[in-house]
C-alpha cells in the first residue's frame, strides 16, 4: 500500500524516502532501546546479585554479633559457675585444716552453710586417695587414680582442675569432678577438695538464649574433651572436639567467629562464635543453623530474582520496570527496618543489663534491664561514664579493667570483673560484669559491649558465710576460733612492745537450773542477754566470746596492771548479778570468773588458757559469784 502523501510534498515525501527516513530514524533508536535494555538488564541483575549478596553478608554479621554475645554471656555463667566452685572448695579446705578429720560436710550441707545446689557431691580426700569427709555416704572409696587427683598430687599450683566427664563411684552418674590441692604447712601434696557437677549443668544456658531447633552450645577443654554439648534438646559430653574447626582454630585466635559447613559435626551447616576462658583451660562456643539465621534472605533471594526476570521481559514498559524497582527498594527497607526492631526488641528485653560503652568509658547506648538495675534513663546513662557510676573506691580499678580490655597487647585475663555501682539512689548494686570488645574493620576497638549480672545476693551469702564461720550463732559473739586468733594476735603485739595482757573465762552460776526449770528457749534467751552485758564491759579493741555452753572468754588486748584486770572482773559480776527479765519473769544467776595475765601466768596461749580455766573453776569452787587469779593446783 502506498503511503499518503499530504499535497505539497517534495520529493522526501515519496515512498522511497519515507522509507528511507524510518529505516534511518529508526535504527539509532532501536539500537538505544537495545542498548538502554542491555544496560538495564545488567544493571538489574548486578543489583540484584549485589543486594542478595548484601543481605546475606549483613544476616551472617548480624547473627555473628549475635552469637558473640551470647558467648560472652555463656562464658560469664561458665566462669561464675567455677569461681563459685573455687569458692566453696577454698572454704571446705581452710576448715579442714583447721578442723583436720572431724570435719562433717553431711551435716554442713543439712544446716545450709554450703548451700550451691549445682554440686551434687563435695568431699574431702587425703593424700592416699582415700575420702575423710563427704555430703553423701560414699562407704569406702578411693580416687587415687582418679584425673583431678593425679593433676592435683603432680602439680604445686592453687588452681581448680576441671575433668573430663567420668562415671561417678558414689552418685553412679556421669559427673565432672572439680578439684582444689589441698598443701600441707611444709608445701607437701595434702590430699583434694572434689565436687562434682552434672554436666548439663553447664549447658542450662540453652535455656536463656535462642539457638533455634539446630543450634549448638559447648563447653570444651583444651585438653579436645567436651565437658558439655547441646544441640537442640539433645545433650552430650565426653566427646572429641580436636577435629572440629573451632577447637583447632583456637590454637592461633584465642576467640572469633566464622562459618562452619557441618563436615566436621552432624551436617548442619552453622554460624559459630568461640571464646577461650580466661583462668581456665577451656573454650565455650555457640552456632546457630545457617539456614535458620539466612531463611529471610533466601525468602527475599526468590523474590529478588524474580523480580529480576520479571523486569528483563518487561522491559519495553519501562516506566512499569522503574516503578516496580522503586516500590521492591521500599519493601527491602521496609524489611531492614523489621530487623532493626527484631535486634532492638531482642536487645531490651534480654534477661541481663548490656550496655554499649566508648573506649573512653562513655555510655553509648543501655537495655531496659541495665537502665532498671542503676535507676536510671537511658537518657540520663548516655550523659555518664561507666566510672561516674562505679562506686568511689572501685573507679580505679573499672578504669584500669577497661584499659586492659582494649589493650591489644595484654595477654588473655579474665573477661569480667566483679564491682559495685551506686543506683540513682545511693544503694550499692553487685555486679559481675563482662567487657566484649567490638573491633571496626580495620582492627581497632570501635565499642565495648558490657554484659552484667546482679549478684549482690551472691555477695551477701558470702559476707554472711565468713561471719558464720567465726561467730557463735546464737550469741553474735566471736567463736573459739575467732577468739584464738584474737588471743595470739594479742600476744604478738605484747611481746613486741613488752606489754602486758590478760585471758578472763567467765562461767555462769546458776544456768543449768534456769535452763532445765524453763527449757532451751529460756536458756538461749538468757545466753544472748549475757553476751549484750559482757560486750558492754570491755573496751572496743578487746574481744569477749562464747566459747561453748555457758563459758565465755575474754581477750583484754592490753593491761597497765594487775588491778586493771581485777576491776574487768568486777564489772562483769556486777553486771550479770542483776536481774535478767525472761518473759516478763526476773531471773537471777551469778558469775565465776577466772583470769591469767601474760607474761605472769604463762608465755604462749595454751598456758594461759589452761590457767585461766583452771583459775575460774577456783572461784567457783571457793564459793562462785567471785573472781580469781589462783588456779587449781589438782586441775579440773
Amino acid at each position: 500500500m502506498t503511503p499518503h502523501r499530504p499535497p505539497g510534498d517534495g520529493p522526501h515525501g515519496s515512498p522511497s524516502a519515507q522509507a528511507s527516513w524510518r529505516y534511518h530514524a529508526g535504527t539509532p533508536l532501536n539500537l538505544l532501546i537495545t542498548l538502554v535494555c542491555i544496560v538495564a538488564i545488567v544493571g538489574i541483575w548486578l543489583a540484584t546479585l549485589q543486594r542478595i549478596a548484601f543481605e546475606r553478608e549483613q544476616a551472617v554479621a548480624a547473627a555473628m554479633q549475635s552469637n558473640t554475645n551470647l558467648a560472652i554471656a555463656f562464658e560469664q555463667q561458665v566462669f561464675r559457675t567455677l569461681k563459685a566452685a573455687e569458692q566453696v572448695a577454698a572454704f571446705v579446705r581452710e576448715q579442714y585444716r583447721q578442723q583436720g578429720s572431724g570435719i562433717d560436710l553431711r551435716q554442713w550441707v543439712e544446716q545450709r552453710v554450703i548451700r550451691e545446689a549445682m554440686f551434687t557431691i563435695i568431699s574431702v580426700v587425703n593424700e592416699a586417695g582415700d575420702i575423710v569427709s563427704s555430703s553423701q555416704e560414699t562407704g569406702r572409696v578411693n580416687y587415687a587414680d582418679r584425673e583431678f587427683f593425679q593433676a592435683q598430687h603432680e602439680g604445686s599450683g592453687d588452681a581448680l582442675f576441671v575433668s573430663e566427664p567420668v562415671l561417678g563411684r558414689v552418685s553412679g552418674r556421669w559427673q565432672i569432678p572439680m578439684s582444689l590441692r589441698i598443701s600441707r604447712p611444709d608445701g607437701g601434696f595434702g590430699g583434694v577438695v572434689v565436687m562434682s557437677v552434672d554436666p548439663s549443668n553447664f549447658t542450662d544456658f540453652y535455656r536463656q538464649a535462642d539457638l533455634g531447633g539446630q543450634g549448638l552450645l559447648e563447653l570444651t577443654g583444651f585438653d579436645g574433651i567436651v565437658r558439655g554439648r547441646k544441640i537442640g534438646s539433645q545433650h552430650s559430653f565426653g566427646l572429641d572436639a580436636r577435629r572440629l574447626d573451632w577447637f583447632q582454630r583456637r590454637a592461633t585466635a584465642p576467640e572469633g567467629e566464622f562459618v562452619e559447613w557441618g563436615d566436621a559435626t552432624d551436617g548442619v551447616a552453622r554460624i559459630i562464635s568461640y571464646r577461650s576462658m580466661a583462668g581456665y583451660p577451656l573454650m565455650v562456643t555457640v552456632g546457630t543453623a545457617y539456614a535458620d539465621e539466612l531463611g529471610p534472605v533466601l525468602q527475599r533471594r526468590s523474590g529478588y530474582l524474580a523480580m529480576a526476570g520479571g523486569a528483563t521481559a518487561a522491559l519495553l514498559v519501562f516506566a512499569a520496570l522503574l516503578m516496580l524497582v522503586l516500590a521492591r527498594q521500599r519493601a527491602v527497607a521496609d524489611a531492614l527496618q523489621v530487623s532493626e526492631a527484631l535486634f532492638r526488641a531482642t536487645f531490651h528485653q534480654a534477661a541481663m543489663g548490656i550496655a554499649h560503652i566508648a573506649p573512653d568509658g562513655r555510655i553509648l547506648g543501655a537495655n531496659d534491664k541495665f537502665c532498671r538495675m542503676l535507676g536510671y534513663s537511658s537518657d540520663e546513662l548516655r550523659a555518664r561514664t561507666v566510672f561516674e557510676l562505679s562506686d568511689r573506691d572501685h573507679r580505679d580499678q573499672a578504669r584500669q579493667f577497661l584499659m586492659h580490655r582494649l589493650s591489644a597487647h595484654s595477654p588473655v585475663s579474665s573477661p569480667e570483673i566483679e564491682k559495685p555501682y551506686r543506683r540513682r539512689d545511693g544503694s550499692v548494686l553487685w555486679v559481675c560484669e563482662a567487657l566484649g570488645v567490638v573491633k571496626d574493620p580495620q582492627g581497632r576497638p570501635d565499642f565495648l559491649v558490657a554484659v552484667t549480672q546482679d549478684i549482690t545476693a551472691r555477695k551477701d551469702l558470702e559476707a554472711r558465710l565468713s561471719h558464720d564461720a567465726l561467730h557463735d550463732a546464737l550469741t553474735g559473739l566471736p567463736n573459739r576460733v575467732m577468739f584464738q586468733d584474737r588471743l595470739a594476735q594479742a600476744l604478738v603485739s605484747a611481746r613486741r612492745h613488752e606489754r602486758l595482757t590478760a585471758v578472763l573465762f567467765i562461767d555462769l552460776d546458776g544456768f543449768k537450773a534456769v535452763n532445765d526449770s524453763r527449757g532451751h528457749a529460756a536458756g538461749d534467751a538468757l545466753l544472748q542477754q549475757v553476751a549484750r552485758r559482757l560486750a558492754d564491759c570491755i573496751r572496743a579493741e578487746d574481744t569477749v566470746s562464747r566459747i561453748g555452753g555457758d563459758e565465755f572468754g575474754i581477750v583484754l588486748a592490753t593491761v597497765a596492771k594487775e588491778e586493771d584486770c581485777e576491776v574487768v572482773a568486777s564489772n562483769i559480776i556486777d553486771a550479770l548479778s542483776m536481774p535478767f527479765d525472761l518473759d516478763g519473769v526476773p531471773v537471777h544467776i551469778s558469775a565465776s570468773v577466772g583470769a591469767a595475765l601474760f607474761p605472769v601466768h604463762g608465755n604462749d596461749m595454751a598456758a594461759l588458757v589452761a590457767h585461766a580455766d583452771t583459775a575460774m573453776y577456783s572461784a567457783k569452787n571457793a564459793g562462785k559469784n567471785r573472781f580469781s587469779w589462783e588456779a587449781l593446783h589438782n586441775g579440773r
